[in-house]
């Protein structure tokens, strides 16, 4: 793998209706058809699955060059969620335009997010599709970050919180009180550390060391209080990042360190 010249090749935009299609969901109509290689490794991995929980960790700026090369911070995650799915994110790269396509599964001409702002995603979702078959999706998010922001308006939950803990803290509570078949968590200390220092600083890596741990309380709530649910547990970053010639940290080039991204899935069967 050549980080500089070597871009993945299945879209992210396959995502959306790959959850839709293993939770039994209609996909939005938008949506691009499911990753064949997604659900084809989750089969392999699992054979049928149906998961009528679905845990989604969403840690902002984590490229596949990052996780390989800091891959001993990602062991926790790895053995909670073992298949690793490479995917080229949308461009630009920037966390609005590619939350929006995550979970519409649309490219962003068509959802309307074209570069850095947070105006409200008007067609339809992923969590529009979950509401229309009758289950209840929520977002976790730090307060006026963009997943707390562009889909809004749904009948649905908002989680709006201080920072990164606190919203692991929200979501911890919301796992226990077993009340929602979709949660989305939203997480960003390593993309405001790489915006401040590099990529590979100290205060980068430690926000690496967070996300674990943050993964890791998620993982124990899951194992904790949904023992009675087979659950889709996933790590799903937005986009990469890269070092600017003036040293700081930053993304928003059609470049593969910003553009090439890994997705972790696991399944969590019932056992009660």
């Amino acid at each position: 793998m050549d980080y500089d010249k070597d871009f993945f090749d299945d879209s992210m935009t396959g995502l959306c209706a790959a959850l839709c299609k293993i939770a039994g969901v209609e996909p939005p109509q938008c949506a691009a058809p499911a990753s064949a290689s997604l659900l084809g490794e989750l089969h392999d991995a699992y054979g049928d699955i149906a998961p009528d929980r679905v845990l989604i960790y969403n840690p902002d700026a984590i490229g596949d060059w990052v996780m390989d090369k800091y891959i001993d911070k990602f062991a926790s995650m790895l053995r909670v969620a073992p298949i690793r799915h490479r995917f080229k994110t949308v461009f630009p790269p920037k966390t609005p335009v590619c939350f929006a396509s995550m979970y519409t599964g649309a490219q962003p001409e068509t959802h309307g997010i074209v570069k850095y702002v947070k105006p409200v995603v008007t067609i339809d979702s992923i969590f529009d599709a979950y509401i229309r078959a009758g289950k209840k999706p929520c977002i976790v998010s730090v307060k006026d970050q963009s997943m707390d922001k562009i889909f809004r308006g749904r009948d649905m939950a908002y989680f709006s919180e201080k920072y990164d803990d606190e919203v692991v803290d929200r979501a911890v509570e919301l796992i226990a009180k077993d009340e929602y078949d979709l949660i989305c968590v939203y997480n960003e200390r390593y993309d405001d550390a790489i915006h401040v220092t590099h990529p590979k600083s100290r205060k980068a890596r430690h926000a690496l060391d967070c996300y674990a741990v943050n993964f890791d309380r998620l993982a124990n709530a899951v194992n904790e209080h949904w023992q009675s649910h087979d659950t889709l547990i996933g790590v799903c970053p937005d986009h990469g990042v890269h070092r600017m010639a003036i040293g700081l940290g930053n993304h928003g080039k059609n470049i593969p360190k910003d553009m090439n991204i890994s997705h972790l899935f696991g399944f969590v069967p019932k056992r009660v």
